[in-house]
């Protein structure tokens, strides 16, 4: 993911200004998945996913564990997990067997092929880890990753285990899966305070579209860090709502250009505050110190090294 162009933000929204963009954990760390995403995407060979690696590190360090744990240290759940469980057990890395003393628990192993896997996948997932924290300096990275796993409520050494030798793997508590950790912690605190009236997608673009009203869909979704097809869907849900106006871009006979209305910009008078809130609350764990460290931080791993100053 790479940010183009640097716009500066209008003058149109002048009704309860919201917090800057680059200045939202939440919205950095959505924008830090997605960083995350792509990097393992280039670097990882084959199809494994970053939650089917996680379930294979929590095996090494946690053997004959049964399937429940291994989903919760996982941080899937129940029903992801299982299927990740069963796509690892259809390659032949995961061997099941239910429990001697309790017949309605499956018990995990990870088979030979497991560990001649691992052996060259381990290196390139690490090669992840260490491009994600690239943009940041090398005395700045073992902190960021401690504040990190407390903003993902991870308490130290819940992910550490015992490692066989046989499957070389990364500690489950790297950046990567701390990131999930901590994006599934703020879509259960904004659940909780929006009240299942906004998302934080839906948010993040009508937040952007009041910055730049007449701004296009396609740098919308840059902006918002949402893929097109995932814009497109918001931005029909939003119209639908009657929040945003599309008209043709004179520009791109295909594209669209975005304003808010007037029951949006209304709306959103009581919805800056609870999107603060949620953020106070992710970031509890964290001194104030810290939060003004960890954010810095993470604006960088989330625009790789080059954190915008006006798109916000």
């Amino acid at each position: 993911m790479t940010t183009r162009g640097r716009e500066r933000p209008s003058a149109g929204v002048k009704s309860s200004e919201p917090a800057r963009l680059v200045s939202i954990p939440g919205y950095l760390i959505r924008r830090s998945q997605a960083v995350h995403n792509s990097l393992w995407g280039e670097l990882v060979p084959g199809d494994l996913t970053g939650p089917q690696y996680a379930v294979l590190s929590v095996l090494a360090a946690f053997p004959q564990s049964d399937q429940q744990r291994v989903v919760r240290l996982a941080s899937l759940d129940r029903s992801s997990g299982a299927d990740v469980v069963a796509r690892l057990v259809r390659k032949a890395w995961i061997e099941r067997s239910r429990s001697p003393e309790d017949a309605r628990r499956y018990l995990l192993t990870l088979t030979q092929a497991a560990s001649i896997a691992l052996s060259s996948i381990t290196p390139r997932v690490k090669a992840v880890q260490d491009a994600l924290l690239a943009p940041l300096r090398a005395s700045r990275r073992a902190a960021f990753v401690t504040e990190l796993a407390a903003v993902a409520r991870v308490a130290a050494g819940e992910l550490r285990g015992a490692p066989q030798d046989a499957f070389p793997v990364l500690e489950l508590a790297v950046p990567g899966h701390l990131i999930r950790c901590a994006q599934q912690v703020h879509t259960a605190y904004w659940a909780e305070i929006m009240d299942g009236r906004l998302t934080g997608p839906q948010y993040a673009v009508l937040h952007v579209v009041g910055r730049w009203p007449g701004i296009n869909q396609r740098r919308l979704g840059e902006l918002a860090a949402l893929d097109s097809s995932t814009t497109t869907d918001i931005v029909n849900r939003l119209a639908g709502r009657g929040w945003i106006t599309r008209e043709k871009d004179p520009a791109d006979g295909r594209g669209r250009i975005l304003t808010l209305t007037r029951d949006a910009l209304a709306s959103l008078k009581g919805i800056h505050p609870k999107v603060e809130l949620v953020q106070q609350r992710l970031l509890e764990p964290l001194r104030p110190r810290e939060r003004t460290d960890f954010l810095r931080d993470l604006a960088r791993v989330a625009f790789e090294g080059n954190p915008p100053e006006a798109a916000s």
